[in-house]
């Protein structure tokens, strides 16, 4: 029997994502900033059976390591502008209710007591419809300059940082506060019973704090746990906090490999093997004909400049292709910022030129491409042979236009299939995604009993 898959929307609070699609005629980049269009794309999202939609946000920009930003980046928008997508949740939360919300937060830039207020506060706004997905940030070079740090925190020494982070934002979600802790009762003139909230001590390597935590308790308590780090301490990490891993290979033999050991990863943190789910990226393009999709999906590579997409790459890893000389491999080359992201890219066949020529194919997730027929039944196949949970699919030409032709084309033969719930799933973030018919951490997760390292 098919498994039935988690679908979400990636997206980017910016005029595009990828350096490819606002140039396209198809595009409407010009409502990136506004509440109108993430609304419209929210309803979309919502009537069209998405579980989630799915912000990567973004803090910083392309910069080179020696702290200089290329012209490209501001002439054709790499990634810049970008907005703070962490605000526009609860205004699309009122626009529809049942869509769930992913938004990407930082444990090198961000303060544990904030980022734990701040999402206490979008879990009681979305009715427990909220996600954080966890990163220890790429754009590193940028944010040393933006936030004043004196260089780049190792990639080891970020993830030793994210697990305090974390394990403190736990204790404040599920410690703080006794479910019944607050009686608002007005004859005794007790709105919350003192002897129900605990005073929170933590004194750590990288974080102190004494104090209240002033959030009641939201329906969900802790949002529910996304990451998206592949490297070899990524996956421990997420193996060990996540409940749903978003991750972005190209092949099926590469990503059935990823989804067994995350899973394994799981288990030897004493969780089940299906206590995390995999998600992985999805972009799709549709058209009447084969050749039809086929040359859309062509225009879409074509789209960005050889330049712009070098720029995105040395963002997102640190490593800035065009300093290299193009017969070199990246076999040997370092990075303590996306060293997934590197590690995809590390083969002694492949030169970096070959690696600057060929960033427009090979950037982002699986690529399916054809009718709607077709589609549909590439992905069945993806899912079955790489036993995923589910997709992200990706941002193309942006908004509604990205989507449009996946929900009124493919999802119903989806749907025939068995890979898609007949009605669309319902409740909080966490039940929607894990199926437990609890909004609580299952039993097996360490933030149930939120034990700070």
């Amino acid at each position: 029997m098919a498994k039935e898959l988690i679908l979400g929307a990636f997206e980017v609070m910016a005029p595009t994502f990828l350096a490819n699609s606002w140039r396209h005629p198809r595009a409407r980049p010009e409502g990136y900033a506004t509440l109108e269009a993430w609304q419209g794309l929210a309803r979309q999202l919502d009537a069209g059976g998405f579980d989630f939609l799915f912000f990567a946000e973004a803090l910083a920009y392309p910069m080179t390591p020696e702290g200089t930003v290329p012209e490209v980046v501001v002439r054709e928008a790499v990634q810049f502008p970008v907005h703070d997508a962490p605000l526009v949740i609860s205004g699309l939360a009122a626009t529809v209710d049942r869509l769930g919300f992913v938004v990407t937060s930082s444990t090198t830039a961000e303060r544990p007591y904030l980022l734990a207020r701040r999402f206490s506060t979008l879990d009681h706004l979305t009715a427990g419809r909220i996600g954080w997905n966890i990163v220890t940030s790429d754009m590193q070079q940028a944010l040393v300059k933006l936030l004043g740090d004196d260089e780049v925190t190792p990639h080891d020494a970020r993830y030793a940082r994210a697990d305090e982070f974390v394990s403190l934002c736990l204790d404040l979600w599920e410690r703080a506060w006794d479910d019944d802790a607050q009686p608002m009762d007005k004859g005794s003139g007790v709105f919350n019973d003192p002897g129900k909230v605990r005073w929170t001590s933590h004194h750590g390597d990288h974080f102190d704090l004494e104090g209240y935590f002033p959030i009641a308790p939201s329906p969900q308590r802790t949002p529910t746990l996304f990451q998206a780090g592949a490297s070899r301490t990524g996956r421990d990490f997420a193996g060990r906090y996540a409940e749903c891993i978003f991750t972005q290979e190209r092949t099926v033999e590469k990503a059935s490999a990823l989804v067994q050991d995350l899973r394994s990863i799981a288990v030897s943190h004493g969780r089940r093997p299906d206590a995390v789910k995999v998600v992985n990226g999805l972009s799709v393009i549709v058209g009447d004909t084969e050749e039809e999709a086929a040359a859309l999906r062509q225009e879409l590579t074509d789209a960005p400049s050889r330049e712009a997409m070098a720029a995105l790459f040395m963002g997102w890893s640190g490593i800035d292709l065009t300093s290299f000389d193009p017969a070199t491999t990246l076999e040997e080359i370092h990075t303590e910022v996306g060293q997934s992201l590197l590690a995809q890219y590390k083969d002694p066949t492949r030169t970096v030129g070959q690696v600057l020529d060929g960033l427009r194919e090979t950037m982002g997730g699986f690529k399916v491409t054809g009718t709607p027929q077709s589609v549909a039944a590439q992905i069945e196949r993806i899912a079955a042979e790489t036993d995923v949970d589910g997709f992200l699919v990706e941002f193309t030409f942006g908004g509604t236009a990205s989507y449009g032709d996946f929900i009124d084309r493919v999802m119903p033969l989806l749907r025939e299939k068995g890979l898609l719930p007949a009605e669309p799933r319902r409740g909080t973030l966490r039940e929607m995604l894990t199926g437990s018919g609890s909004a609580a951490l299952p039993a097996d997760h360490p933030g149930a009993h939120a034990v700070v390292a």
